[in-house]
């Protein structure tokens, strides 16, 4: 997300488809009821990983997917909010499942990953939205370096993880992987030092890594949002102020977040074969 909130002055204080079924053969998990934001069946008899679907954009791709007519599996570091938000989706009639995950550890990746290809019978897409924002309004002299190896541990060695455990999995013929990024440290800077930095990298892994898996089959993008309205953002802004960031700038990104449904009709596109021809960054507003 686009966090373009300026940092204070220096000195400022811290703040389903059944196993073993054929992914192509056309037939939809079981119907979804909850309405989406993406055309009903654009998904249909896809398997569908969402990384960080507990809670804002993850969420929302979450029930956008399901609703268009994948099976879905929810990954989070929240367990309690992975499990509701796949509960939401089988009470709707459709297949879900929920795997805790800490993406910044390598044996948690791989293993939420094998769950989450067993219990749907393989993937067809990966959509990492997992991330954290920390630092907001610090000037970099005052950016811990903790705090620094922190952001940088979820935020890029994160989806380098994912990627390199859902390589494993991913289709030869159709596979998707989709990192979401931001516009901060692609398009303009971040209010956060650590955090732009980490879009930035992560920026450059997918470029990187749609170059090597492309003639593998492996689609990848980059999905760069701007501000949006998620929990994450709201308390990076609160932090903002207590760091003492510009009260006006910080009203004025307010006031033209964006919504987590609108990301998340862009990823559900992205996973489905309709988007087969993109290549590369894809940004949002």
């Amino acid at each position: 997300m686009n966090d373009a909130v300026p940092p204070a002055a220096a000195g400022a204080p811290d703040a389903h488809r059944p196993a073993g079924a054929d992914p192509h053969d056309g037939t939809p998990p079981a119907g979804v009821g909850t309405p989406g934001t993406a055309p009903a069946g654009l998904l249909a008899g896809r398997r569908v990983v969402v990384v960080g679907g507990a809670s804002g954009i993850g969420r929302a791709t979450v029930a956008a997917a399901a609703a268009a007519g994948a099976a879905v599996a929810v990954l989070d570091a929240d367990a309690v909010g992975a499990d509701t938000a796949a509960a939401q989706v089988r009470d709707g009639g459709g297949r879900a499942c929920a795997h805790r995950v800490d993406v910044s550890v390598e044996t948690e990746v791989a293993e939420a990953l094998d769950a989450a290809a067993a219990d749907l019978g393989g993937i067809d897409a990966v959509l990492h939205v997992a991330g954290v924002m920390r630092g907001q309004g610090l000037d970099v002299r005052d950016v811990p370096v903790a705090l620094w190896a922190q952001v940088i541990a979820v935020n890029l060695t994160g989806p380098f993880l994912v990627a390199k455990h859902a390589a494993r999995h991913l289709l030869p013929h159709g596979g998707v992987l989709v990192l979401v990024g931001s516009k901060a440290g692609v398009q303009t800077g971040s209010g956060s030092v650590p955090y732009g930095a980490s879009k930035g990298g992560l920026h450059g892994l997918a470029l990187t890594l749609a170059r090597q898996l492309g003639p593998q089959g492996i689609r990848v993008h980059t999905l760069c949002p701007g501000d949006i309205d998620t929990p994450l953002m709201r308390r990076s802004l609160s932090e903002a102020r207590a760091n003492g960031a510009d009260g006006g700038r910080i009203a004025a990104v307010e006031a033209t977040l964006g919504r987590p449904e609108d990301v998340a009709s862009a990823l559900v596109l992205l996973a489905s074969s309709a988007s087969a021809g993109l290549t590369g960054t894809v940004c949002t507003g």
